[in-house]
């Protein structure tokens, strides 16, 4: 940047500017210069002067030696400063202006009769600083043998927690000495990040084979410090420096990454010291701390200044409770306590150098403000990894003492097992002869239950057929009355005729009708005693022994039979109890090869099931529940489907899967065999290679469909 102006009033400034300067800063020293004298300041608190305001005879009076810079309450951003500058050696140098601790750097120096600019800052951007290196805000001046320049120097201030002016200070060093001393720092930060990596490589390598959450947190603390001391040295500003608005964007990002390394810095100390397991109150603690600096993190991209706030109060908690934490491990004689406590130490030693440094305190040189944090860093990361590997050995060292443990139990278990076995020999000779005789018993016992299952089914057929011959004997006792009374009201013939005699005498209504009531009642005795027989042959059938033979069956006709002879035989048991049978039996469905008799047990066992169900609901809700039974039939592609439903009490989802177990029963003691629905669910699937399913709800229905192949 070039100001041109008109001789005169280029000679004027000129002669302006140096009547200003009461003293020449000489530049002899072959090394670094700390200037803190011979230096003029300005505060600029409107932050609007610019260079012709600062030149202008009306501003000479106000500026005022650095030494008088006393601190106020208010803040100031920028200051001006001015000065001349004397090369007093023999040779035509370069030399270097060091203003570190500003954000921007406006370098106005006088060359012939006009006023040059070169800029800098560590938040300009980093390809268009005067002289880039690293991290540094250098201007680069060549100064002639015996040259004087003088120097306007506008200095801008961006807070930074690493960049804070104690002063208005600044350094000045031959180029060469400047250079040599980058080059040489370099090569040492360069070693940190050099041992930064192979440790890291080094414990990725150990996560990747044990997989254990205390490497991958250590690993996020070692990608954090490496961040860290590559950002501080200016490394990744240098790397990407055609990107101009890097440098704001890492300065915004310091706050937040710092807390970000944080929160993995707490999260590695809760899996390296156990602290879910070992201190479940420090862990919820450390929790709580985690969740602070996530919120923080937060809060620096919404409210800066309560963000730095809170921040600086956690980073103290954090240090509180970390030291507190780390002492009562060691008390406890935890073994990594020890190595986390000197890391600690050591980066805290670290930072503390720097602050000193800022503040004052200690002497600013290449070990207390250049490699002071780094060798703390360097120092904690190497002892972090020998605690976690001391947490290794331990274990290893207990895994052994287990294995060991389990070798010498094994022993003895071999030894205890040879001599268990030669027990359990004789033993299994001894029971076995037990087991065949309970196994005979048990055979027994199953055959008596098949038994009796069978004639369970027997005697509820027995009792149904019983009842419903009842009926056409009824029928024919009744006609068979009707008939002798109409015979017993005809003429009777006199005492002594003879076998041809003939009434003279009609019966009432006439010989025609007589005849055709007496014909009636005939036919109806006819019917009905056929239909007792009927009812007799089928339980012939029933109670005959099973063949297995298949006959062609008229399905439809089968189960409402057998419905009835159910129902009948419930009705024997309780006349009292009234159920409504609904009946949708499809026409269409043709005769089907079936064994009659194990169909007819399968139809009984459900049908008794569902009234059975239907008679506890009711006597469980009285005169307000109708209980009825669907039973249905249709034709499914190549299947016969049978529907029966009832709204009885219904099944639990708990035992449903179990209802077709041999000898599961839901019925009280006594009241069941467990073997009904067993035996029936047997004559589908085994006998007739159907499918037999149960869908209910408690309290709702029941229904069972049969599917038999036609």
């Amino acid at each position: 940047m070039l100001m041109k102006a008109s001789p005169l009033c280029v000679l004027a400034l000129f002669l302006t500017v140096t009547s200003c300067f009461s003293q020449i800063i000489s530049l002899q020293n072959p090394k670094e210069l700390e200037v803190s004298k011979g230096v003029l300041f300005l505060e600029d608190s409107t932050q609007s002067l610019q260079i012709n305001d600062v030149l202008g005879q009306n501003r000479k009076n106000l500026f005022r030696p650095v030494e008088q810079n006393t601190k106020k309450k208010e803040k100031i951003d920028v200051y001006w400063l001015r000065f001349s500058v004397k090369n007093e050696t023999d040779f035509d140098r370069e030399w270097v202006f060091d203003f570190e601790n500003w954000g921007y750097v406006d370098f106005y120096y006088q060359d012939n009769t006009q006023f040059l600019l070169k800029k800098t800052g560590h938040l300009y951007p980093y390809r268009k600083r005067d002289y880039p290196v690293a991290n540094k805000s250098y201007i680069k001046l060549p100064i002639k043998a015996g040259e004087v320049k003088e120097c306007i120097v506008r200095l801008k201030y961006e807070q930074s927690i690493s960049k804070i002016p104690q002063d208005l200070r600044f350094s000045v060093a031959p180029r060469t000495w400047i250079d040599e001393k980058d080059t040489l720092t370099g090569k040492v930060i360069f070693m940190f990040l050099g041992i930064f990596a192979v440790i890291f490589f080094y414990n990725f390598f150990i996560f990747i084979v044990t997989r254990q959450k205390s490497y991958a947190y250590y690993l996020f603390v070692l990608v954090c410090a490496f961040y860290f001391t590559s950002n501080n040295s200016g490394y990744i500003i240098s790397m990407f420096g055609s990107i101009n608005i890097l440098p704001y964007i890492v300065f915004k990002f310091e706050y937040f990454g710092s807390n970000v390394a944080g929160i993995a810095y707490l999260l590695f100390v809760q899996s390296l010291m156990q602290t879910q397991e070992r201190y479940p109150k420090w862990h919820s603690f450390l929790n709580g701390l985690i969740i602070a600096n996530i919120i923080i993190s937060v809060l620096f991209f919404i409210t800066f200044n309560i963000a730095f706030t809170l921040s600086l109060i956690t980073s103290g908690i954090v240090l509180i409770t970390l030291i507190s934490l780390i002492v009562q491990c060691i008390k406890d004689k935890y073994p990594s306590a020890t190595y986390f406590l000197i890391g600690y130490l050591a980066n805290l030693a670290g930072v503390f150098c720097i602050m000193s440094v800022l503040a004052g305190i200690l002497p600013k040189n290449d070990f207390t403000y250049t490699y002071s944090l780094p060798s703390g860093l360097t120092i904690e990361i190497i002892l972090f990894s020998f605690a976690l590997a001391n947490v290794i050995n331990t274990l290893r060292k207990d895994n052994e003492e287990k294995q060991k443990r389990n070798i010498e139990q094994l022993l003895e278990n071999q030894q205890l097992q040879t001599k268990v076995n030669r027990e359990l020999e004789q033993r299994v000779k001894e029971r076995t002869a037990e087991l065949d005789l309970s196994l005979s018993r048990l055979k027994a016992t199953q055959n008596q239950l098949l038994l009796k299952e069978k004639l369970a089914s027997l005697g509820e057929l027995t009792a149904g057929i019983a009842h419903e011959i009842q009926n056409p004997l009824n029928f024919v006792n009744n006609f068979s009355e009707l008939s002798v009374e109409l015979i017993e009201e005809a003429p009777q013939p006199p005492i002594g005729a003879n076998e041809n005699w003939l009434p003279q005498e009609a019966p009432i209504g006439g010989w025609g009708l007589f005849f055709d009531d007496l014909k009636q009642n005939l036919q109806k005795i006819n019917y009905h005693g056929k239909r007792a027989s009927s009812i007799v042959k089928g339980m012939l059938e029933h109670s005959r022994t099973n063949t297995g033979e298949r006959q062609l069956t008229d399905f439809n006709g089968l189960a409402s039979e057998y419905l009835n002879m159910a129902y009948q035989g419930l009705k024997a048991r309780n006349n009292a109890f009234n159920i409504e049978m609904i009946n949708d039996f499809d026409p269409k469905l043709p005769k089907i090869e079936i064994v009659q008799q194990d169909i007819g047990r399968f139809l009984l066992n459900l049908y008794n099931n569902a009234f059975y169900a239907t008679q506890e609901k009711s006597a469980q809700q009285g005169d307000g529940y109708q209980p009825k039974i669907w039973v249905s039939t249709r034709l499914v592609n190549t299947h016969a489907e049978l529907r029966i439903r009832d709204n009885g009490t219904g099944i639990s989802k708990e035992i449903i899967n179990k209802i077709f177990q041999p000898f599961f029963t839901t019925k009280p003691t006594g009241i069941g065999t467990g073997l009904g629905l067993s035996i029936s669910y047997d004559i589908i699937t085994k006998g007739h290679n159907g499918e037999l399913t149960v869908e209910s709800t408690l309290g709702e229905y029941t229904e069972f469909v049969a599917s038999i192949p036609i």
